[in-house]
Parts: C-alpha cells; structure tokens; sequence
C-alpha cells in the first residue's frame, strides 16, 4: 500500500477575493473553505487507500478521521498560525496534520513543508487550499499515476478561444485551444523526486511544481483527467459557483 503526504497550499493573501479576511479562511457552506478542503483530502485520499471505489460519495462530512498512511501538511502565512488553530477550535477540526509557515512564494513554501514533514511518504501531493472541491476519482488517478510513472498532473479541456499577443502586447493572432489544457492541483510526484526537485535554486519560471520537477530531468510530466468541479477560489463569483455546487442534490 502507499503510503502518501498531502502539502495543502494556503499561504496566499487572496488580494483578487478583495476582502479583509484571507480568502483561504472564508466560509463556504459555513465552514473556513481551507479547512474544507483539509476535509475533502481526508476523506477522498482515505478512502483510495482502503480500496473503496472511486465512485463513492463526494460529500464532505463533519468527520475527523484520517487514515494511518495519510499525512496532512497545512501551509500558511506565517501571522495566520495563530488565527487557523483558533479556527479549529471553533469548528472542532481534529483531523492531525502539521503546520507549517510559508514562504515569500509558492516555492519557498512547498521547500518549506517538505523540510518540516515528518513523512517521508512514497507518493506527495500538493494541492490548493483553496480547491475544496476534489473528487475522489481525481484523486485516486493522480495518486495511481504518479505512483507508477513518478509525476501526475490533473487537467481540463480549455473551452473559451485563445488569442496569443505578440511580444510587444499590440496585436494577437487565434491559436488551437486543442493543443492546450487547464491545470488544476493536487498534482502528485514520486516522494523522493519532489524532495529532489525542491532542492534546485529558486527560478521565477517556477509557476506550478510540476514546472519544478520538470527542470530536474527525471521524467516527463503525466496528464491525468481533472473535473470541472475541481474549481480554485480565487474571486466572489467562485464562492457563489462553489456554495451552488454544494447544494446540489446528490
């Protein structure tokens, strides 16, 4: 059996959300939506590894329970250390993880949680505290694939036309959005190539960690099928799809 760490990334200010309070710890159906999504990953990661099918319910439940081959890792602003552990006193979230302060950039807090995790899992993955919404079968695809090929990125069609600019920014010509996809997290490397990967010199073209692991050389990147509803908050309008789906009848 595998055994994995999940790195929850959620040590952004949230300036597109436009409000006082830090995107990550809005409420979403009532619950701080980081917090929601550390629920999420217990659950649908739990389940894959006790073999359930993939096709089980979605639907977050008020459970605290983790599976023994699972590590939690929450990644957060430093000054917000303080205000998450009263928030899970508040909403009795007891499911155990680790807590770890970020970085001035993605990288800086991906290298971070991976120097700080006791886990030295086979599998890691690395999603956005702000994607509460995984399901369980893209989990389990992204878990399988990088187990087996070492990398396992999610991704979705691109539906609205593109336009490249030109490097001067004044005109564009119309591209094939077939030639492109969408990329979503958790995307899932083999443990012991993301270690390795985030031990290279920080680089500003370092925009996913696919893009990290990338630069190391060990192996291509592997597209796995993500969901539509695997969707990132980032502005009011996906707090209001994200509530919607929610309350969809299952």
């Amino acid at each position: 059996m595998h055994t994995v760490l999940t790195i929850v990334v959620a040590a952004g200010s949230g300036l597109r959300m436009g409000t006082a309070v830090p995107k990550q710890f809005l409420p979403l159906d009532g619950e701080p939506i980081v917090m929601r999504t550390m629920r999420r990953l217990a659950e649908g990661v739990g389940r894959f590894l006790t073999g359930c099918s993939s096709d089980v319910n979605n639907t977050v439940e008020n459970s605290n329970a983790a599976h023994p081959n699972h590590s939690l890792l929450l990644v957060l602003p430093p000054d917000a250390i303080t205000r998450w552990e009263e928030l899970c006193r508040q909403h009795r979230f007891q499911i155990p993880h680790q807590t770890v302060p970020g970085g001035p950039t993605r990288f800086h807090s991906v290298q971070n949680a991976l120097r700080a995790a006791a886990s030295d899992a086979d599998v890691i993955l690395v999603h956005d505290g702000v994607r509460p919404l995984v399901d369980d079968a893209t989990l389990a695809r992204v878990i399988t694939t990088a187990a087996a090929y070492g990398t396992a990125v999610p991704v979705v069609p691109v539906i609205d036309s593109l336009r490249q600019l030109s490097p001067q920014g004044s005109e564009s010509v119309a591209v094939d959005r077939s030639a492109y996809r969408a990329v979503q997290t958790p995307q899932g490397f083999r443990g012991e190539w993301l270690r390795a990967a985030y031990e290279q010199p920080y680089d500003e073209i370092f925009t996913d960690d696919a893009s990290v692991v990338e630069r190391l050389g060990r192996g291509p990147i592997v597209l796995t099928d993500g969901s539509p509803q695997n969707l990132k908050i980032t502005t009011p309008f996906d707090l209001v799809v994200a509530e919607s789906w929610l309350h969809q009848p299952k």
